[in-house]
């Protein structure tokens, strides 16, 4: 019986020592669920925030729309935004706009996004600890299809162990998990654009760029502010790994990102390259061809040349992996390490003073 031919990704856990397809450097394609203050409801790709504001209007209320308020925030790095409306209208004379954010069309949003090419999921909702699993399993089933996909989040409980439970509901594919409200560049902004807020930031970094201990510009102000004291949220939050923003001068008002370790345990630079190799491993190509040793040597020397980009662009240290025709009609590519340099959180400085 004949099949539709695919790809099947799955990772393979290794031990970590501790000792974009157009530009691999850059990982700015978004996509965005939430309500818009229009009447589309087609998957609809816009490029610049002017685009998107015309045709997803443009913030009133804050929190009416919150799809619609996060557009600027999002643009401040994103190169493409594609936009699943989940805005219905009633039937009235004068149209009420239904902007809750259920889970029948969470789903319907997912569906019109599966096999979607893009780097990031934002999500312009806090999502209920059902719908994250939901979210986390659909992640899930597009990276084992060869469509790797980071989400950026938001998540707002009031206790340790509440956080625990909803960070449990979340995968390997996550860039960032915001907990905090902020006031960036003269506005103070809600969570949910708060968020979009910190995307934007993400959008804009080079894919080999981590977030630890990095000052995030334009930040003034955050609420909660978190104290890493053992027993405190801040401590716990860094336990599950749940990155936040600290005050490092007050006087000058600079918050920095205190570690960008996310709750796979690795960080966000890491998670944001896997991905991009995984994008830009373009074995597709060899769907339909003959499984012969040509081919076997043409998937070879792809991936020569996509180890040998990323080592030169200093993404990763090295690369390691293997090929097999497994049966007349499968190949398998088996990367068996992608090897990171970790990120320094801890510098030593040493001083002596001598007397005369």
């Amino acid at each position: 019986m004949a099949t539709e031919p695919r790809i099947i990704v799955k990772e393979e856990k290794v031990t970590i020592s501790e000792n974009e397809v157009s530009n691999v450097m850059k990982s700015s394609d978004y996509a965005i669920i939430g309500a818009f203050d229009s009447e589309i409801t087609d998957l609809t790709l816009v490029r610049n925030a002017r685009e998107a504001h015309q045709l997803f209007g443009t913030t009133g209320t804050v929190g009416a729309f919150k799809g619609t308020d996060d557009i600027d925030n999002l643009f401040r790095g994103v190169s493409t935004l594609l936009v699943a409306n989940i805005t219905t209208w009633s039937d009235d004379d004068t149209p009420v706009a239904q902007t809750t954010l259920t889970t029948e069309k969470l789903e319907a949003a997912l569906a019109k996004l599966h096999n979607e090419r893009f780097n990031t999921l934002f999500i312009a909702e806090e999502l209920t600890d059902a719908q994250q699993t939901i979210v986390s399993a659909w992640l899930d089933a597009e990276f084992e299809a060869k469509f790797p996909h980071g989400q950026i989040a938001q998540l707002s409980k009031s206790t340790a162990a509440d956080y625990a439970t909803s960070v449990g509901k979340f995968n390997n594919n996550v860039y960032y998990i915001n907990t905090q409200q902020i006031t960036a560049l003269g506005t103070s902004m809600d969570l949910n654009m708060s968020t979009a807020y910190i995307a934007g930031i993400i959008a804009g970094l080079d894919v080999d760029k981590s977030l630890t201990s990095k000052i995030i510009e334009g930040v003034t102000a955050v609420s909660p502010e978190y104290s890493t004291v053992a027993g405190e949220m801040g401590a716990s939050l860094l336990n599950l790994n749940v990155p936040f923003l600290k005050c490092r001068n007050r006087r000058l008002q600079t918050y920095y990102c205190v570690n960008s370790t996310l709750p796979d345990e690795l960080d966000l630079y890491i998670n944001r390259t896997r991905d991009s190799i995984l994008d830009n491993l373009a074995v597709e190509t060899y769907l339909g061809e003959k499984n012969s040793p040509k081919t076997e040597n043409g998937v070879t020397t792809l991936i020569e040349g996509l180890k040998k980009r990323y080592i030169d662009l200093n993404l990763i240290s090295d690369l390691t992996y293997h090929t097999n025709k497994t049966s007349s009609k499968c190949f398998d590519v088996i990367i068996d390490e992608m090897l990171f340099d970790d990120i320094i959180d801890t510098i030593n400085v040493t001083y002596s003073i001598g007397v005369q």
